[in-house]
């Protein structure tokens, strides 16, 4: 078996993602619009899916290109299928699956102190509950972003398995391998490090149908969960989010292109031999998690409320 060199090693060539057909959830906003908007202006023909039709066609007309919107909802087995189906009707193949679609249930009761231990105390027992209405604090986080994940990617196999290099990127969260106590979630971060291990058991069941499975964890990126939307691309990030990434190396959140960059590599040429990985894209924040311990920061850094 020669290993010979396939595509070019120009750039057009090496990541050119033109002619595949991509499924984007949550593709509607935040991470999700900017990958689905990569993909579209390279050539692609992309299905964003999302809850909201108007939110998707809004992301639709500003992205512009070969670009279809399906009304959908990961959280059901029923609403995974129904995505699927949709996708089958227009299409007999898909090359790309993006699962982006994601959500945090935050604290229902907060503390301002994370070293006060009455506080903390309090948080943890009374700041999660099992019923309270159809979103509950558990099963919303892993019925969204575990169940989702699984019950979509399985029912795209038939689709992926007729592609020249299927491959699924599962956009997981840096809350998934970090212990962070000021940012997120304590649902988020389980549910999240779910999807990671997801990712991999995905990985090893699709090996016989050779369809790649990577996973990429974020950091703090612009988001409907770290700020408001101010534009196409543009959020005003909320006041926690804003501090906690300046203790990334890079010192700010990240940008849409910096996220938009390693997906397209994974469904590309150039990231065709990339399988059961997971990239960090956190600008070094998860590094800082580490490197940071009982070394006094700069005050605009800190996120816990009694610093302001």
């Amino acid at each position: 078996m020669a290993a010979e060199q396939h595509v070019s090693f120009k750039i057009d060539e090496l990541f050119s993602v033109k002619g595949k057909v991509v499924v984007v959830t949550g593709g509607g906003s935040g991470l999700g619009k900017a990958i689905a908007e990569g993909f579209a202006v390279n050539g692609a023909r992309v299905y964003i899916v999302g809850r909201r039709q108007e939110t998707l066609d809004t992301a639709a007309k500003q992205i512009g290109g070969d670009i279809h919107t399906i009304q959908g909802d990961v959280q059901t087995k029923s609403g995974c299928i129904q995505i699927v189906e949709a996708v089958k009707s227009k299409e007999t193949h898909i090359d790309t699956l993006i699962n982006c679609a994601g959500v945090n249930s935050p604290w229902r009761v907060m503390a301002k102190d994370h070293n006060d231990a009455d506080q903390v105390e309090n948080m943890l027992i009374n700041g999660l509950e099992e019923w309270v209405t159809i979103t509950e604090d558990f099963d919303r986080s892993n019925q969204i972003n575990v169940m989702g994940v699984y019950f979509l990617t399985v029912n795209f196999i038939p689709l992926l398995r007729k592609s020249a290099d299927p491959n699924v990127c599962i956009i997981a969260s840096l809350a998934a391998i970090g212990n962070q106590r000021s940012m997120g979630s304590l649902t988020y971060g389980i549910s999240k490090a779910a999807t990671v291990h997801l990712a991999k058991l995905l990985a090893g069941r699709l090996h016989p149908m050779q369809i790649r499975v990577n996973t990429i964890c974020p950091g703090i990126f612009p988001s409907e969960m770290t700020g408001t939307t101010a534009g196409k691309h543009a959020y005003n990030i909320n006041h926690q989010a804003k501090r906690a990434a300046k203790r990334c190396t890079a010192g700010r959140p990240g940008r849409p292109e910096e996220m938009v960059g390693p997906v397209i590599l994974l469904s590309s040429a150039g990231g065709a031999y990339m399988n059961y990985a997971l990239l960090t894209v956190d600008g070094g924040r998860l590094m800082g998690i580490s490197i940071n311990d009982g070394i006094r920061m700069p005050d605009d850094t800190y996120t816990d409320e009694i610093l302001g």
